[in-house]
């Protein structure tokens, strides 16, 4: 759980209709203590972040809002210390996977050309 919002992407709890329900999804996905994460809601501090670049965190933060959401919690996203959207959030996953295909061909077209040159 961090306290700074620089180069991370974390969940805010604004209010809950349960806090007890609250606190077990937390839990799910950021073991700490329920003494930790009523600490982290009450300061208005991330219950649940990762850091930016980090594509499966930031996966399991998608996760952890969509069911805070359906358990009635309001919540916040932050980025880079920026409120902001699901939707944001998503997209960035999408680019991040593009990258990676992209990342991939390169390499199998690099592979291939280096066979070809072989003696």
């Amino acid at each position: 759980m961090s306290y700074t919002t620089e180069d991370k992407i974390g969940l805010v709890i604004k209010s809950a209709e349960s806090m007890a329900k609250c606190m077990q999804i937390i839990r799910k996905y950021n073991p700490i203590s329920m003494a930790e994460i009523k600490k982290a809601i009450d300061a208005g501090h991330f219950v649940f972040d990762c850091d930016y670049i980090d594509d499966s965190g930031i996966r399991r933060v998608r996760r952890c809002y969509d069911e805070l959401v359906k358990a009635g919690v309001k919540v916040d996203i932050y980025e880079d210390g920026d409120l902001t959207t699901r939707e944001f959030i998503s997209n960035l996953l999408g680019t991040y996977k593009e990258i990676a295909t992209e990342t991939e061909a390169i390499i199998d077209a690099e592979v291939s050309a280096e066979d070809g040159y072989e003696d």
